[in-house]
């Protein structure tokens, strides 16, 4: 039986260190120049306002003292109230704002909170990103008790790159998950941090949080989550070559997400490219094709088609080789994704030296040589330097593993149990061939 230290809806202890440095938000009279670049002229004083006034209110009476004087309070609700020409969605979560920091003995913190987060929505759709991660922060000091609202700012953080900012707000989100018994939040706040790290290079570290996050998933019966936490541990083992782990990974998301979650779109996908790295052409080939028209974004399409490409040169699979060789190719003319144009002729050429079709293949090195040179890919630029000597030998590039192309897949292979879950599944619709 799983134990939580505490369940509370009551202020959070002070001693822990983690719940106090990402709480004490630099000068908000600095950081609020943001909002005056990007909200309306007329209305920026009222949002910075809102801003200053309830990190002030979250600071306690000690510290905020003066700010709530009640009569300029009253002034401020009534011209926020009065101020007319700014759109709804930014106008009703101010004066909300507005009207609680009036009355700040009848407070509600949650309703601050959720008035802050709507000024968050607002901003993110108009990509006011400063005054987004202001307004977060702001809803989390005013509740602090309440470990999503901690997550998101890690959430927003990270998607500005902002990567140490994140980790302190996402390891805020832990604590406070493991202090109120959200084991929710504490599984998804993990798995963050694990992802986190991944992207930062620390592979080791990266899959201990992972497997922490699996491990609350899993004692808390948590499906899904367990689902992405192991999904997310089939992609560390694809970085660092662990192949056997990896399908073993992959199995238990597929099992955990059910063949009839949409992620299995996407699982299938990164088990296929593993297979592809392992040399296991032929059980990656046949989840390729269950995954043809799959993708509408254009980095993803092209990432399966090449991929494709080289399953079907080294499973000896000429006619799938050739079409997908020609939609590639078409992707790649028109300019989709400028930052694989070295890396996917790459994978072109592999299939078509696998098929001997060495005229391809010398057109595919080459332009990806160049590219690799202009992208300064080093890798990506000595494989094909190799490959090409490999061209001039007339040698082959790939071979197929023993379980060849002829040979059908068993009944309880994890390939085949994914393409029959994608084959139920429907598709995702025309693509945009537009330039």
């Amino acid at each position: 039986m799983s134990r939580v230290r505490h369940r509370s809806r009551a202020e959070l202890p002070p001693s822990p260190i983690e719940f106090a440095y990402p709480l004490a938000i630099p000068d908000t009279t600095v950081l609020g120049a943001a909002i005056l670049d990007e909200t309306p002229d007329h209305f920026a004083l009222h949002v910075f306002q809102a801003l200053r006034l309830t990190f002030a209110w979250a600071a306690g009476p000690d510290v905020s003292g003066a700010e709530f004087d009640h009569a300029n309070l009253a002034e401020w609700e009534s011209d926020v109230l009065q101020t007319t020409g700014v759109d709804e969605a930014l106008w009703a979560p101010v004066s909300v704002i507005a009207s609680e920091l009036a009355r700040p003995a009848e407070l509600e913190p949650e309703r601050l909170s959720h008035a802050c987060l709507a000024v968050v929505d607002w901003a993110v759709g108009e990509q006011a990103f400063g005054t987004a991660v202001l307004f977060a922060e702001a809803a989390a000091v005013v509740w602090p008790n309440n470990a999503r609202l901690a997550w998101i700012c890690g959430k927003i953080y990270r998607e500005r790159q902002n990567l140490s900012l994140a980790g302190m707000w996402f390891r805020r989100a832990k604590r406070v998950a493991v202090w109120t018994g959200d084991a929710e939040l504490q599984a998804t706040a993990l798995n963050s941090l694990g992802n986190l790290k991944v992207h930062l290079g620390d592979l080791v570290a990266g899959r201990q949080l992972l497997l922490s996050a699996a491990r609350v998933a899993k004692r808390e019966r948590l499906h899904e989550r367990q689902a992405k936490v192991l999904h997310d541990l089939l992609a560390v083992c694809i970085y660092d070559g662990s192949y056997d782990e990896g399908e073993r990974y992959a199995a238990k998301a597929f099992s955990a997400y059910g063949p009839h979650h949409p992620n299995v779109i996407n699982l299938a996908f990164d088990v296929a490219l593993l297979w592809n790295q392992q040399g296991r052409f032929s059980r990656a080939l046949p989840v390729f094709k269950a995954l043809r028209d799959r993708f509408l974004d254009d980095d993803r399409h092209l990432r399966l088609l090449v991929s494709t490409a080289r399953a079907a040169g080294a499973s000896g699979d000429p006619a799938a080789f050739h079409e997908v060789w020609t939609q590639a190719w078409a992707m790649m003319d028109r300019g989709a994704v400028q930052h694989l144009r070295a890396a996917a002729p790459l994978e072109l050429a592999l299939g078509a030296l696998s098929l001997g079709l060495w005229q391809h293949a010398e057109l595919a090195l080459k332009v990806s040589s160049d590219a690799a040179r202009e992208l300064r890919e080093g890798e990506t630029l000595a494989r094909a330097e190799a490959l090409l000597e490999r061209l001039a030998r007339r040698q082959s590039a790939d071979r197929t593993a023993t379980d060849g192309f002829t040979h059908p897949l068993k009944t309880g292979d994890l390939a085949l149990a994914l393409v029959r879950s994608l084959d139920a599944q429907p598709t995702a619709g025309a693509r945009n061939t537009g330039g």
